[in-house]
């Protein structure tokens, strides 16, 4: 019996919940300390779910992350985005627009077999993909078998989960709104454990869309920079989401 728990350790199918550290075999840093500090290095490669309200900042929380996309010279991938993505956003922020796919598609089915494409091509760094459809376990497994194959990061963004079951995401994330940024809990990740709300401070990077002092009254104008303050979305002219 322990021969087979060691193999399956070895081969990174189990881990101990006892486990001081359990980080996974490769994840992608976040940008935000916080955030690696809880994750063990950062986003683990495969399905990463992110439930939050739109327009909270949940965008701009990957932005560090998908530019490492640049560096390796692969393609960030938008599917079915919740508005238009701002091209002068992404080249503010060092993303070069070829390295950028922008897929609209209407129907679920069609979105993820679009995500799960990219994924398991190898010239996708990382596919983001928005809906509010439930999914189901065989979904999710496909989506982290093209992770594996291609050597990419998926995330998936919805406003909250839908389904009576458990999915097997590699990572649950859950996001509400902070003066100074976003705050965060963990619901699930593979080899760890959930968390307690903590703060993503995300002043530092976009001044303009944060106040920098929690203590700061709404009613208070925002100090303005001259950079990082171009909205990752603009909606039909109606809408600014970010």
């Amino acid at each position: 019996m322990n021969n087979l728990i060691d193999l399956l350790q070895n081969q990174d199918l189990v881990w101990q919940g006892n486990a001081k550290k359990a980080h996974s075999p490769v994840c992608l840093p976040s940008g935000f300390a916080p955030l690696d500090q809880q994750l063990g290095g950062g986003f683990p490669q495969g399905v990463n779910e992110i439930q939050s309200v739109s327009g909270i900042g949940e965008l701009r929380l990957l932005i560090p992350a998908l530019m490492a996309a640049a560096v390796e010279q692969r393609l960030i991938v938008f599917i079915a985005s919740m508005g238009t993505i701002c091209s002068e956003m992404l080249t503010e922020q060092g993303i070069e627009l070829e390295q950028v796919l922008v897929l609209s598609l209407d129907e679920h089915q069609q979105a993820l077999w679009a995500a799960e494409q990219c994924l398991r091509s190898g010239a996708c760094h990382s596919v983001v993909m928005w809906t509010q459809a439930s999914l189901a376990i065989h979904q999710v497994k496909r989506l982290q078998v093209a992770c594996d194959v291609g050597n990419s990061f998926h995330f998936i963004l919805r406003e909250k989960k839908l389904e009576g079951v458990t999915l097997p995401f590699d990572l649950s994330l859950s996001l509400v709104p902070h003066q100074q940024g976003v705050l965060a809990k963990i619901n699930k990740r593979k080899r760890g454990w959930p968390s307690a709300p903590f703060l993503i401070d995300m002043s530092d990077l976009w001044p303009a869309l944060t106040f920098a002092d929690s203590a700061v009254d709404s009613s208070n104008s925002v100090p303005y920079s001259s950079s990082n303050n171009v909205l990752p979305f603009s909606s039909g002219g109606h809408v600014q989401v970010v």
